[in-house]
């Protein structure tokens, strides 16, 4: 299959030009602000170089997918935000939203431009009520791991959320929430469809004097994909779901330098026509965060996921994770970070006979990057970084490689 026609997608990107240089003279002659402030504005740009943008498989030559024999791409990205955080009583109130610009070198018709925003007003009746009403927004381009059609398919995703807490004592508090999610691409995929859900959970937490803590909470999911009228009878996709989840969490903190925050969890998810797709079991995490030394840290955390992956071949995935993490602080200025990650994601919960089933990828990803601060209102980071992934499935094995150079202007 050959890539459609590379024509530049109508985006903002000389607005952004003029944003930006607006935003620095208009700054030259005011002091420059720090992440205390009430106000801040930022203003960044980051440059990407990947060496296999579309996650193509060794075996594939180029020339016959994409019509040119690199898989290599650059991308500029620009952004625009502000950052608002207000106290006032007992009250906080916090917006952060930024526009994003994407620019594609070759593969042009990838060109967007992202609207994010999170806000959040942190809410206290009293000083033993007290918690949370926020609104989130974000705008991504779907991975090209997953999603296998050249085409640009930006998936928005939206959240609003309710959460309480209740200081009972000293120790027990009561806790609670409601939240809304709604997730949509721009184009069609199939595997992970456009849905919206409501939320409910209820539990307890016991506080420690130290700061550690436990809790146990229930929650129930209901969940409708949206841009389905109705149970597909010949793919058994349904429309609707229902999840529910039991979940004990602990934060502890170990001494003064390392802590340890851990997850278990069971979930149940089914479909009121399709029994096939139905999925449960145990998930969780724990993440061991280590103070070697003042200035060096070593984080530490395994995982283990179940999400849905509707396919013939497969209703769910389980992806196991590995990561492990040195951060090392250079100086006050600067830190350097690196990272091993090694995971592997089985397809599971099949509803017919495919070639696809009992599909299983190992997916190994080294990181390492250096942020420094050479000023408090300029942050300048350089990362370098290499995914390979090897399947039992012919054809989805590749090898990536991004070269990541960022600087952000806070003022």
């Amino acid at each position: 299959m050959r890539m459609g026609s590379e024509s530049l997608v109508a985006g903002p990107s000389a607005l952004f030009t003029l944003g930006l240089a607006l935003v620095l003279l208009l700054s030259a002659g005011r002091a420059w602000a720090d992440e205390f402030d009430t106000l801040n504005f930022d203003a960044g740009m980051t440059v990407i170089n990947d060496s296999n943008l579309f996650r193509l498989s060794g075996t594939v030559d180029p020339n016959t997918v994409l019509g040119r024999p690199s898989t290599a791409d650059r991308i500029d990205v620009t952004t625009l935000g502000v950052r608002l955080s207000k106290p006032y009583s007992l009250q906080r109130f916090e917006l952060s939203a930024s526009l994003v610009d994407y620019r594609y070198d070759k593969a042009r018709f990838l060109n967007f431009s992202a609207f994010n925003y999170n806000a959040a007003w942190r809410w206290s009746l009293t000083p033993r009520f007290k918690g949370s009403i926020s609104s989130d927004r974000s705008e991504t381009l779907n991975s090209f791991v997953d999603f296998r059609a050249f085409v640009r398919n930006v998936r928005t995703e939206e959240n609003n959320r309710f959460n309480a807490e209740y200081e009972v004592d000293g120790v027990w508090r009561v806790i609670g929430g409601l939240s809304q999610s709604k997730s949509q691409n721009a184009q069609l995929f199939i595997q992970q469809q456009d849905f919206k859900s409501n939320i409910a959970e209820a539990g307890i937490r016991y506080a420690f004097p130290s700061g550690s803590s436990v809790s146990a909470v229930t929650r129930t999911q209901a969940g409708e994909y949206f841009k389905l009228s109705g149970p597909v009878t010949a793919s058994l996709f349904d429309n609707k779901f229902k999840q529910s989840e039991q979940e004990a969490r602990l934060f502890w903190l170990l001494s003064g330098k390392s802590s340890l925050d851990a997850r278990l969890a069971y979930i149940d998810r089914k479909h009121p026509n399709f029994a096939q797709r139905n999925f449960s079991g145990v998930v969780g995490n724990a993440s061991l965060n280590w103070g070697i030394t003042g200035k060096t840290r070593l984080v530490t955390t395994v995982s283990r996921e179940l999400n849905s992956f509707l396919q013939a071949s497969s209703s769910y995935t389980r992806l196991d994770r590995l990561s492990i993490g040195p951060v090392w602080e250079v100086s006050q200025k600067a830190v350097v970070r690196a990272r091993l990650d090694v995971s592997t994601r089985d397809f599971l919960g099949p509803v017919t006979n495919s070639p696809l089933n009992d599909r299983s990828d190992t997916l190994r990803t080294l990181f390492v990057g250096m942020d420094w601060r050479p000023y408090r209102w300029v942050t300048m980071s350089a990362s370098l970084q290499n995914d390979k992934r090897s399947s039992n499935q012919a054809g989805l094995d590749f090898v990536s490689t991004q070269v990541t150079l960022a600087a952000q202007l806070t003022f």
